[in-house]
């Protein structure tokens, strides 16, 4: 199986966090056991890479936690280390670098010449991997010889590496503690969790060579027992390693970043933003969201944040073991964005999302929603629509975009508002969708199509995700460059009254208004880029590439502001033209 859409795990006694297992007071201790203090002095000792301003705490009711012992500004990278290990998922082996997870082509990229199965960027990177890849090598060599043509997946991969390192720093390293030091859930493991954890044993020790899991105590593993446990801690704290736009590339392991507790209203994200050093890449980068006071505990969300509560909470208890008590969970609004459908009497006010046998009422006006059957139809078959397209997104997307396409209208006949639940996502996927089946070079219809369904998606997630969140802002970033794409045929401009009035009420606009329109929402993506793929970074590499769009789109708008003849004299006084 592949472990690309696993979201990062933690550790499961949180603050925000009630176990399902374990009855928790519901005052949080004072003063910490003196078994907790033992405790926070030995991970305090281990954990070098955690920098100074940052503290881990632990308590009997809140676990293990990382707090901020200074303030820290949105856009401030909280905390930066590569992955314990990692590995491409197979989808992205002839198409990555195996060592840096940089993009390549396989005419460009060198392959392995003995495994055939891994890329490299070059013979940098290739000897900085050498000293694990010499393993991995001979155990894909081994498993091509026996016939199978299949490669392993990145789980057992990223498993094998973790072996393979643990053997080399040996059981009292403070690399291996560190991995030791990640919680594992294998006591408390539902049936329905017991075969993808012995799945993953059996074709680790397969993968290693090895005939039975006794074998494995050159690793530090003396038993079957600590086998288990150390799949538990893989599977509960994997973290998915992405490209710079969000695209998962693999799995990784982190226990520094892994100590982060959980909120559905996160003030800090997870990113790989790639520096300009390819030798640190991949490199994770804990980034602030927004402004974070001393002795305030940092979170991230380990789930999709625009899911509606009983999603969130359901995905929480499924993958992680617990349910969630942060302040969203706790103490919801009145009318979640998430599970909304406006007011039946148009005051612009929302109701909740109806459930049998409740009314629904707005609540500005305090209309009753009437139409409780359509509404939850509506949500019925377009959960159906979106778990049918996802899947089919790869296989059959043109499929895929016809069902989103003929849901959709249903889902915003019934009411539901942008950010609503399946709408949003139906939307996102839609959007995807469009975007990959624009011809090249575009024509007007789908292009306008495409913007008009990003614009949607956009105000969907402006409606419940906080300003520089990373999906919010690449979301912003995609609607600019698609506005700024070059119109195939744009409309004639206005030229009476009426006609600029229609004009400017035209979504999405022609002409210069198009352009001006593209430059205010690439200005607007590149602030909020900075903010969730850190200033430093320059909002990583997709802040880079909006800012040279910027200056692009900055030069087009003088050639309509300023005609053409002021626009050669300014190519002159720049130096960029002879005289």
């Amino acid at each position: 199986m592949s472990f690309v859409k696993l979201k990062a795990a933690r550790e499961t006694k949180q603050s925000y966090v009630i176990q399902n297992t374990v009855q928790t007071s519901l005052e949080s201790s004072a003063v910490p056991s003196e078994v907790d203090q033992k405790q926070a002095t030995i991970t305090e000792k281990i954990y070098k890479s955690i920098p100074e301003y940052l503290e881990i705490r632990t308590s009997s009711t809140a676990g293990r936690g990382l707090w901020a012992k200074r303030a820290c500004g949105a856009g401030q990278v909280i905390l930066a280390v590569k992955p314990h290990a990692a590995a491409l998922s197979n989808e992205q082996l002839d198409s990555h670098c195996s060592q840096c997870f940089g993009r390549g082509t396989s005419p460009g990229l060198k392959r392995c010449t003995k495994c055939h199965a891994v890329y490299y960027c070059n013979s940098t990177c290739q000897n900085l991997d050498w000293s694990l890849h010499k393993h991995e090598c001979i155990a894909l060599q081994r498993i091509a010889a026996s016939g199978d043509t299949s490669i392993p997946s990145d789980a057992i991969r990223c498993l094998g590496r973790i072996m393979w390192k643990r053997q080399k720093n040996g059981p009292t390293g403070d690399w291996t503690r560190e991995i030791d030091q990640l919680q594992s859930h294998n006591q408390d493991l539902k049936p329905s969790a017991y075969e993808l954890h012995t799945h993953l044993a059996i074709s680790l020790v397969r993968y290693l060579g090895f005939s039975s899991p006794s074998e494995t105590a050159s690793f530090g593993l003396a038993s079957g027992a600590d086998l288990a446990n150390f799949v538990s801690r893989f599977v509960t704290n994997t973290f998915t390693i992405t490209d710079p736009s969000l695209t998962p590339l693999g799995a990784s392991v982190s226990p520094p970043v892994a100590i982060i507790n959980h909120s559905c209203d996160p003030n800090a994200v997870v990113v790989f933003p790639r520096a300009r050093d390819a030798a640190q890449e991949p490199l994770m980068q804990v980034v602030s969201l927004r402004e974070i006071a001393p002795d305030e505990e940092i979170l991230t969300a380990y789930v999709d944040t625009t899911l509606p509560r009983e999603l969130r909470q359901r995905d929480l208890i499924d993958t992680y073991l617990f349910s969630c008590a942060c302040p969203l969970c706790a103490s919801p609004p009145d009318v979640d964005p998430r599970e909304s459908v406006w007011c039946p009497k148009g005051c612009g006010g929302m109701c909740p999302t109806p459930t049998e046998g409740l009314l629904s009422r707005c609540a500005k006006c305090k209309a009753v929603l009437q139409k409780t059957d359509e509404v939850l139809d509506a949500m019925r078959v377009g959960q159906q629509a979106l778990d049918k397209a996802t899947a089919l997104q790869l296989s059959d997307p043109a499929k895929a975009r016809q069902l989103t396409t003929n849901l959709l209208p249903i889902l915003t006949s019934a009411g539901l508002t942008p950010s609503s639940h399946p709408r949003l996502a139906l939307t996102r996927l839609h959007t995807v969708l469009l975007i990959a089946a624009l011809p090249v070079p575009p024509t007007q219809a789908p292009l306008d199509e495409a913007v008009v369904a990003a614009a949607n998606a956009n105000a969907g997630l402006g409606g419940v995700l906080p300003f520089g969140h990373p999906v919010r802002a690449l979301a912003v970033a995609e609607l600019g460059k698609l506005l700024a794409v070059d119109e195939p045929s744009p409309a004639p401009g206005p030229e009476t009254d009426g006609e600029r009035a229609q004009a400017r009420g035209r979504y999405p606009p022609s002409g210069a208004m198009r352009l001006r329109l593209a430059l205010e929402t690439l200005v607007q993506a590149r602030a909020e880029l900075h903010v969730g793929f850190g200033a430093v970074n320059e909002g990583g590499m997709v802040g880079r590439t909006v800012r040279e769009d910027i200056v692009r789109l900055e030069r087009e708008l003088g050639v309509w502001k300023k005609g053409i003849g002021e626009a050669l004299r300014d190519a002159r006084e720049a130096g960029t033209i002879s005289r």
